[in-house]
């Protein structure tokens, strides 16, 4: 059992800096109390936030973690299977390192929940798996083992089999391929319900999971693509987001006409890219205005994981309010990748993952004091 007392507690679920006990029993937080009696739990360990701001876990919602290592050559890249571009069957758990050095610095940097999947050269290149940042196998840190698709669109699927004169060479063709592939899952989907199933098809057994609710993760970086995404994401009725989402903000009173969510980032680094050559930290403080639902990634590792404060730090100083700036690192990208009754909060009944910070969360000299996970110290 764990006692944290005397929390400035900003829990994302009502409690906004207010002087707080909590407690954490089997992983699970059990109590949240102005002033819990240590007395009554002689075995528990007491932690002392000495009035230090105390926030649930960093949730990072769009990663290659563990599958593109952090310290890598070719054999720690297992993010991009560029044999076809159609590959809804591939599962990322089956490629995540444990010992991946990101890991490590994730969790030292306050992430304690990472959704980590393929990368982007493929139209669809499998499942992302949600895992926790600590443990010594796969099995220890996975929360859910496919938790959404990924879809690409974009420059990264033209360049991979384009450059090699092969589909999709063209936006055209790429809509067009990840729209058949739906037209195909949706009709396995119907077979495999009725009273005749299917002949067993790998690739449409996984991907036909769509049409049950499963989450697709689109990744696009420009304003038309994004709505590419949107039109594709209603067309076939998903549940999906828009991830990655560079020029977001140039459309920010477009995308208000749809219920759609937003993963974005990185918006820092270079723009090495033509892709991303209107990325900007500003992207946060537009959306915000605008009213979308939108959480922060650093999409690491291509903004590294122990960015993760500084990416939103940035945006904060660019109109990005305070409270919106941690739900979107929280609870709101908890909720997006549809993880919010387990993580993203500090509420009785959820998952004990607990930062003390050494001074104010949005300021560059901060770092995280203590750092928990299902209640044990990391």
């Amino acid at each position: 059992m764990l006692i944290i007392k005397n929390c400035n507690l900003i829990n994302m679920a009502g409690i906004y800096e207010k002087i707080m006990d909590i407690r954490v029993e089997n992983g699970k937080i059990v109590e949240i109390d102005e002033d819990i009696d240590i007395d009554k739990y002689k075995d528990a360990k007491i932690i002392d936030a000495e009035n230090n701001f105390v926030t649930p876990g960093i949730v990072e919602p769009h990663s290659e973690m563990g599958v593109r290592e952090q310290i890598y050559r070719h054999e720690g890249n297992d993010s991009n299977e560029v044999t076809d571009p159609i590959l809804p069957q591939l599962r990322a758990i089956d490629a995540i390192n444990p010992t991946d050095e990101g890991i490590k610095v994730a969790r030292e940097s306050g992430v304690t929940t990472v959704v980590a999947g393929p990368g982007d050269s493929n139209l669809i290149g499998g499942t992302f798996a949600a895992f926790k940042t600590y443990g010594k196998t796969v099995e220890d840190m996975v929360i859910e083992d496919e938790i959404a698709f990924k879809v690409s669109l974009g420059n990264s699927p033209k360049q991979a089999y384009g450059n090699r004169d092969l589909m999709p060479k063209t936006r055209m063709a790429s809509a067009a391929m990840i729209r058949e592939a739906f037209i195909k899952a949706k009709e396995y989907h119907r077979q495999y319900n009725s009273e005749n199933p299917p002949k067993f098809d790998m690739k449409m057994h996984s991907l036909m999971r769509i049409y049950d609710g499963m989450l697709v993760k689109f990744t696009a970086h420009q304003a038309y693509d994004i709505v590419t995404a949107i039109r594709l994401g209603e067309e076939f009725n998903l549940n999906y987001t828009v991830d990655k989402c560079s020029e977001a903000y140039l459309i920010a009173d477009e995308l208000k006409d749809f219920n759609s969510k937003f993963v974005v980032g990185p918006a820092y680094g270079g723009k090495r890219d033509h892709e991303i050559r209107n990325r900007d930290t500003i992207i946060g403080s537009i959306m915000e205005k605008n009213g979308l639902d939108f959480c922060i990634s650093t999409g690491h590792p291509t903004v590294d994981i122990s960015m993760t404060m500084v990416q939103t730090i940035m945006m904060h100083k660019k109109g990005l309010s305070r409270k919106t700036a941690l739900e979107a690192m929280t609870i709101n990208a908890a909720n997006i990748v549809g993880l919010g009754d387990r993580i993203g909060s500090i509420e009785i009944g959820k998952d004990g993952d607990i930062i003390i910070w050494d001074g104010e969360p949005l300021d560059y000299y901060t770092s995280p004091r203590m750092v928990f996970i299902d209640g044990k110290i990391v």
